[in-house]
C-alpha cells in the first residue's frame, strides 16, 4: 500500500521575527487546516508527520496524498490542478474558521483515502490529544527556525511513538502512553535549545455584561488561573448566576492554598485616578471587604480594568492588604516603561509591591496562536523568567487553546502554569523602578467620558464629586469627635452613624455623576446628618454652657486652623469683631463674617450684640477695577474683564493674569466691570462681557465675579457662562470654553498637587484635582483647581483650566488663586471643605469660646479621614485617624486629645492591627516616614 503524506498548501508560516497582523479568519483557517490533519484517520498510513508547504511544490498532485488548502488569498496553481488531484488519485479540501466543519471535511477524505472506521469513529478525547500534540509539533519546528538553530528532534522516533499511538487506537487500546513518548521527545529537544521553563500565568477577566459565561477550560481542569474582577461585579455573580459563583466559589476551601487567585482592586470600575484620596480608598476596602464576605479570603493582587495608577499606588495597596499588582498597559493610558516581567514598585515613602508587568495576549484570537513562537522567542531571548500571560474575556478561547491544554496533559512541552502569588515566590523581580514620577502616568478619561460614554458631566462630575467627598468626610469627623468626648455610645448615635455609611455608599457607587450628586433628595439627606452630629457635639460641648445666651457655633472638620467665611441672614444685630471673628460688617439684617477656628474645633460667636456699631471698614477691598486685602491686589482688565495682574503686597510682582477662551481661538470683551460689594468684610468686582471668533460672532456670555476677603490670603473667582451659542465638539483636548492663566515668566517651573504629594511637571496634560504651582525662585503662586482636574499648558508660560466640552451641562465654576503658601494642601482641602454652623442659645463652652478636640503639632500633616472606628475587647468606644505626609520629610508627630485616651495602636486600612504606641497623658508619639500613609487607632475605657 502507498504510504501517503499530509500537506498544507499556504505561503503562510508561523512568524519568528515579528508578529503577523491577519484577518483573524484568514490566520484560524490556517491553524485549523493544519491541526487537522493530526487526526488519526488522516495520520493512519502516513510516512512523516503533516508539513506546511508551498503549493508550487505540489502543481503535480502524488497519489494518496491528502491536501488542505486554508480558505483565504488564492494560491498560484495551474488551472486544471483540481482534475489533477482527482486523477492522481489524491485528496484535497478547504479549511475554514470553524474547526468542526473543517474535521468534518478532512474526516470525509479520509474515508475515500481508506482510513479504517475505527479510526474514522475515534473518541474526541483520543483525538484532541492527537490535535494538542500537533500543534506542539508545529510549535517546536517553528522555534527552530527562531532560534536559527538546527533540528535536534529525533523525527524517527517520534514518529515511531505516533504510529504506535495511531496502531494502538486502531486496535481499540490506549493512545495516550505512545502520546506521551512523543511528547516527552519535544519536551527534550526544546530543553536542549531553551532549557529555561516557560511560565504561563492565565488570567480571566469577569464582564459584568455577560456573567453566564462559562468557565474557561483550564479553570474545570483546577489549572491555576487568575481572575480579575470588579467587587460588584462579583455581587452580581453571587445574586444573578449562583451556579457559577458556586463553583468560584469552591475553589476556595477552608484553611487550604486555591489554584485561584482573586486579583479584585475596586469595588466598581471608575475613573479613580481622578478622584480624591478618601473615594479611592473607600474603592480598595470596599473591594477587599466584599471578596471576603463572598470568598473567605482576602485578595492579594491588585487588578483593574480601567487605568487607576499613580506614584503613591503602591503605599496605599499595602496600607489596603494587598501585595502584588498587576501592571498593564490599558487603552488611552501612559504608564512608566518596563522591560521585565515583574518589577519591585516602590512608593516615595519606601512601602512597596511586586508587579507583574506581562502585557496579556487574548485568549480568544486566532492571532494569539498563530504569532505564538514569536512571543515564546521573545520570552526565552529577553525574559529573566520566560513569562507568557493569556487572558480570557467574553468570547471563547480559539480552539488552539485547548490544543495548548491537551499538550500540557501529556507533558510539560512548553512550560506550566503557575498561579500569581507563587509567581512572585519563584521568579526574582528583574527590574527595580524606583519610584516614579506623576508624569509617567495618564489615562485619557476626559476623552472617554466624551467620546465613548456621552457623559452631560464629562468635567463638572468631578468638582461636584470632590466636594460631596469633603462633606461625608465632614460630617464622619463630627461623628469622631463626639465618639472621642461621649462615652457609651446609644442606638441613635449606631443609627446615625449607619445612615451616614449608607449615604457614603449611595455617593461613591454613583462616582462623578452630576444629575446623581446635586439631587435635591440626596443633599437633604447629607443636611439632616450633618445637623444632627452638629447638635450632638454642640450639646455636649456646651451642657455646662449659659443659657440664655444666643450665638453660634462653628466647627471646622479639618486638621489645621481654617478662617471660614460666612454669610449670614437674619441676625439681629451687628456681631462685633473680636476672637474669634477676624472681621465682620452687617447691614439690614445680614452679616458677613471670618471667622478663625482652630483644628478639629469650634468657634462661638454671638448672635448679635444689640447697641454695636458696625464695625467699619479697615481696607477699602474693592474699588475701581480693583479688589484686595491684606494679602494681595487682583487688578481687572477693562477690556477682556479677565485678571489683568494678581500680585502680593510685599513684592508687588505680577503672579497671574486671566482670560476666557474658547480653544481653538477667540476674543474676551468686556461689556460691564462693576463692585458689586465693597464692605468691612468682603470686596467683590463682578464683570460681564462675550467671547466672539474671528468673524466678530458672539461665542459666548460669560459673568466672572472675584472675591477677596479680609484675613483671607486666597482669591476666589467664579466664572459663570450665561449663555454659550456656541457649543464645543469634537475631541475634548481640542474643542473645549477654558479659563486660560498666564505668568510673567518661562523660566518659572510647574509643580501639582498629585493627592496631597507636591510633584514637578513638565506634562503637556498636568491634571490635578488639588492645585497647580508656578514656582520662580523663591516665590510660589497657586491656582487651585476644586476638583476641576483636566489642565492643558499652552507654551511656557500659559495653561488652560477646561471647563466646557462637549455635552457639559453645568455652567458655574469655581477657582481660586492664592501666594507664598508653605503647605499648599491644607488650603486645597479647606476650600471644599464645609465649616458646620449651629445656632445655639447657649453661651461659650466653659472653657473658652474657641478651642480644639484633636490636635497633631505637624503641619505636613493632613488628616484625611477621622471617624468612630469599632472598639477593641474591653474599650468603650474608638475612633481612626488617617494622616497623610504631604511634604516628603519624616518626622515624629504628637496628637493630643481632649480626653485622655486609654491606648492607641497604628491600624491598616483594613483595621488590622500593626504595632502598639505610647500613651502620655492627653498625648500620643508617632513617627512617620516621607509620603507615608497610615492610619491610628485610639480608644477609651
Amino acid at each position: 500500500m502507498v504510504q501517503r503524506q499530509l500537506h498544507l498548501l499556504s505561503a503562510l508560516r508561523l512568524p519568528t521575527s515579528y508578529p503577523l497582523q491577519l484577518e483573524a479568519e484568514e490566520v484560524a483557517a490556517w491553524l485549523n487546516g493544519y491541526i487537522v490533519m493530526w487526526h488519526p484517520a488522516a495520520l493512519w498510513n502516513a510516512s512523516q508527520p503533516p508539513q506546511p508547504s508551498n503549493s508550487y511544490d505540489h502543481d503535480t498532485p502524488s497519489a494518496g496524498f491528502i491536501y488542505v488548502l486554508p480558505k483565504g488569498p488564492q494560491l498560484f496553481q495551474p488551472d486544471d490542478w483540481k482534475q489533477r488531484v482527482e486523477m492522481a488519485p489524491a485528496y484535497a479540501l478547504e479549511a475554514t474558521s470553524d474547526r468542526s466543519e473543517t474535521l468534518s471535511r478532512l474526516l470525509s477524505a479520509a474515508h475515500q483515502a481508506g482510513s479504517p472506521p475505527a479510526l474514522l469513529e475515534a473518541p474526541a478525547d483520543a483525538v484532541r490529544l492527537f490535535f494538542g500534540l500537533g500543534y506542539g509539533y508545529l510549535l517546536l519546528d517553528t522555534l527552530y527556525e527562531a532560534s536559527d538553530h538546527v533540528r535536534l528532534l529525533d523525527g524517527a522516533a517520534f514518529w515511531q511513538d505516533v504510529t504506535a499511538a495511531v496502531q494502538s487506537l486502531l486496535e481499540g487500546g490506549d493512545p495516550r502512553p505512545s502520546l506521551r513518548a512523543a511528547a516527552e521527545k519535544l519536551q527534550q529537544a526544546r530543553e536542549q535549545i531553551h532549557p529555561q521553563r516557560l511560565v504561563w500565568v492565565e488570567c480571566i477577566q469577569l464582564d459584568p455584561q455577560q456573567l453566564q459565561a462559562d468557565w474557561p477550560k483550564a479553570f474545570q481542569a483546577r489549572l491555576p488561573v487568575c481572575v480579575l474582577t470588579a467587587g460588584s461585579t462579583l455581587e452580581r455573580l453571587a445574586e444573578e448566576v449562583p451556579a457559577r459563583f458556586a463553583t468560584l466559589r469552591s475553589a476556595f476551601p477552608d484553611q487550604l492554598p486555591s489554584y485561584v487567585d482573586i486579583c479584585c482592586g475596586a469595588y466598581q470600575e471608575r475613573e479613580d485616578s481622578f478622584l480624591p484620596l478618601e473615594s479611592q480608598l473607600w474603592n480598595l476596602r470596599l473591594a477587599q471587604e466584599t471578596v471576603r464576605r463572598l470568598l473567605g479570603t482576602w485578595s492579594l493582587v491588585y487588578a483593574r480594568q480601567r487605568s487607576a495608577y499613580h506614584p503613591l499606588l503602591p503605599g496605599w495597596l499595602q496600607h489596603m492588604g494587598y501585595r502584588h499588582a498587576i501592571l498593564w498597559p490599558q487603552p488611552g493610558a501612559t504608564l512608566p516603561r518596563v522591560y521585565s516581567t515583574a518589577v519591585h514598585w516602590p512608593a516615595p515613602d519606601g512601602t512597596a509591591v511586586d508587579a507583574f508587568c506581562r502585557e496579556p495576549l487574548p485568549a480568544h484570537d486566532p492571532l494569539t496562536f498563530f504569532n505564538l513562537v514569536y512571543h515564546m522567542y521573545q520570552a526565552y531571548t529577553n525574559d529573566a523568567a520566560p513569562t507568557l500571560t493569556l487572558l480570557h474575556q467574553v468570547l471563547p478561547p480559539a480552539p488552539c487553546y485547548e490544543d495548548l491544554l491537551s499538550l500540557s496533559e501529556l507533558a510539560p512541552v512548553f512550560g506550566e502554569s503557575v498561579p500569581l502569588h507563587r509567581y512572585f515566590t519563584d521568579v526574582v523581580a528583574g527590574d527595580y523602578i524606583g519610584p516614579q514620577a506623576a508624569d509617567e502616568f495618564f489615562v485619557d478619561d476626559l476623552d472617554d467620558r466624551v467620546t465613548q460614554q456621552k457623559r452631560p458631566d464629562p468635567i463638572s462630575g468631578f468638582a461636584h464629586f470632590w466636594r460631596w467627598r469633603r462633606r461625608l468626610d465632614a460630617v464622619f469627623t463630627l461623628a469622631g469627635l463626639h465618639r472621642s468626648v461621649t462615652p457609651r455610645p446609644t442606638l441613635d448615635d449606631d443609627k446615625l452613624l449607619a445612615d451616614l455609611e449608607d449615604l457614603e455608599r449611595t455617593v461613591e457607587t454613583a462616582g462623578p455623576q452630576r444629575r446623581v450628586l446635586t439631587d435635591e433628595t440626596t443633599h437633604a439627606h447629607w443636611a439632616r446628618l450633618q445637623e444632627a452630629w452638629a447638635k450632638k457635639l454642640a450639646e455636649r460641648l456646651q451642657a455646662r454652657s449659659p443659657s440664655q445666651k444666643p450665638g453660634y457655633l462653628l466647627f471646622n472638620p479639618c486638621n489645621y486652623t481654617r478662617r471660614v467665611a460666612l454669610e449670614l441672614n437674619d441676625v439681629p444685630a451687628p456681631i462685633p469683631v473680636a476672637d474669634p471673628v477676624i472681621a465682620a460688617e452687617y447691614e439690614e439684617g445680614r452679616a458677613c463674617l471670618v471667622v478663625e477656628v482652630p483644628p478639629f474645633g469650634y468657634a462661638w460667636f454671638p448672635r448679635g450684640v444689640p447697641g454695636t456699631p458696625p464695625p467699619k471698614p479697615r481696607l477699602t477691598l474693592a474699588e475701581g477695577l480693583t479688589v484686595r486685602n491684606e494679602f494681595f491686589e487682583c487688578d481687572i482688565d477693562s477690556k477682556t474683564g479677565g485678571i489683568r495682574s494678581f500680585r502680593d503686597l510685599r513684592r508687588r510682582h505680577t503672579r497671574f493674569g486671566q482670560q476666557l477662551v474658547f480653544n481653538p481661538g477667540s476674543r474676551m470683551i468686556a461689556r460691564d466691570i462693576s463692585v458689586t460689594h465693597c464692605g468691612a468684610a468682603l470686596g467683590e468686582i463682578t464683570s460681564i462681557g462675550e467671547l466672539r471668533n474671528e468673524h466678530d460672532e458672539v461665542l459666548a456670555v460669560f459673568r466672572q465675579r472675584f472675591r477677596a476677603w479680609l484675613g483671607r490670603p486666597v482669591l476666589e473667582i467664579r466664572i459663570s457662562w450665561e449663555d454659550i451659542r456656541h457649543p464645543p465638539s469634537g475631541y475634548p483636548w481640542h474643542a473645549y470654553y477654558a479659563a486660560r492663566f498666564g505668568w510673567r515668566d518661562e523660566r518659572a517651573v510647574l509643580f501639582r498637587g498629585i493627592h496631597g504629594r507636591n510633584e514637578p511637571t513638565s506634562a503637556t496634560r498636568p491634571w490635578s484635582g488639588d492645585y497647580l504651582e508656578v514656582r520662580l525662585g523663591n516665590e510660589r503662586s497657586f491656582l487651585y483647581t476644586g476638583g476641576l482636574p483636566f489642565l492643558q499648558r499652552h507654551h511656557q508660560r500659559m495653561v488652560d483650566v477646561l471647563l466646557v466640552t462637549e455635552g457639559e451641562e453645568e455652567r458655574t465654576f469655581d477657582l481660586l488663586l492664592s501666594t507664598d503658601r508653605d503647605f499648599p494642601m491644607p488650603t486645597a482641602q479647606g476650600w471644599i471643605s464645609p465649616a458646620p454652623l449651629v445656632q445655639t442659645d447657649r453661651g461659650p463652652p466653659p472653657w473658652g469660646p474657641s478651642g480644639w478636640l484633636v490636635h497633631i503639632d505637624m503641619p505636613n500633616l493632613l488628616v484625611t479621614s477621622l471617624r468612630p472606628a469599632p472598639p477593641s475587647a474591653g474599650a468603650d468606644r474608638a475612633i481612626a485617624l488617617r494622616c497623610l505626609e504631604t511634604s516628603g520629610f519624616a518626622g515624629t508627630a504628637e496628637c493630643r486629645f481632649a480626653r485622655d485616651p486609654s491606648r492607641a495602636s497604628r491600624i491598616d486600612g483594613l483595621g488590622q492591627p500593626l504595632q502598639p504606641l505610647i500613651v502620655s497623658g492627653d498625648a500620643l508619639h508617632v513617627d512617620y516616614s516621607g509620603d507615608e500613609l497610615f492610619r491610628i487607632l485610639v480608644e477609651w475605657d
